[in-house]
């Protein structure tokens, strides 16, 4: 076998390994990313929508600001221990509905502190990916700004 034949298999084998291993990861989108202020409490909530390109699930999150981060649902003090990304959805977490719940916060948390999130999903094939985000401290949604800013 020739050295162009070997460079042109070795690149169909190397294209074909990349495939199947974007393939295996879920595409995901974290937008409008904020947490709730907390100058005196030792838990707070976060905020987000994400999207997923295949079905996956939100099966944890952490942060290094909480000792604990659990899936809370709308009603109640229920958590959840895991939440549902179906492929092109955008699910909310927002206040009154799906949201995450930071527990045990090492110190407080005050408007325009960053806080790095950590979430892990599994698609429905079992392959798991880390997600990594930085949430912005906030007294309300991003979205509240875009609405509130004056058009020119």
């Amino acid at each position: 076998m020739n050295s162009w034949t070997r460079m042109i298999r070795c690149g169909a084998f190397a294209c074909a390994v990349v495939l199947c291993s974007t393939a295996a990861q879920a595409g995901l989108t974290v937008g409008a990313a904020w947490v709730r202020p907390t100058p005196e409490r030792t838990a707070t909530d976060a905020y987000m929508v994400l999207t997923s390109t295949e079905d996956a699930m939100l099966k944890e999150a952490r942060s290094i600001v909480a000792t604990t981060v659990v899936i809370r649902g709308a009603t109640g003090t229920k958590t959840y221990p895991q939440l549902a990304l179906p492929a092109g959805v955008p699910v909310v977490l927002a206040p009154d509905t799906w949201h995450l719940v930071l527990r045990g916060l090492v110190h407080p948390l005050n408007p325009g502190d960053r806080v790095p999130l950590v979430l892990t999903i599994e698609t429905a094939k079992g392959a798991r990916q880390e997600v990594s985000i930085n949430a912005e401290v906030r007294t309300r949604p991003p979205a509240d700004d875009e609405r509130r800013t004056p058009k020119r």
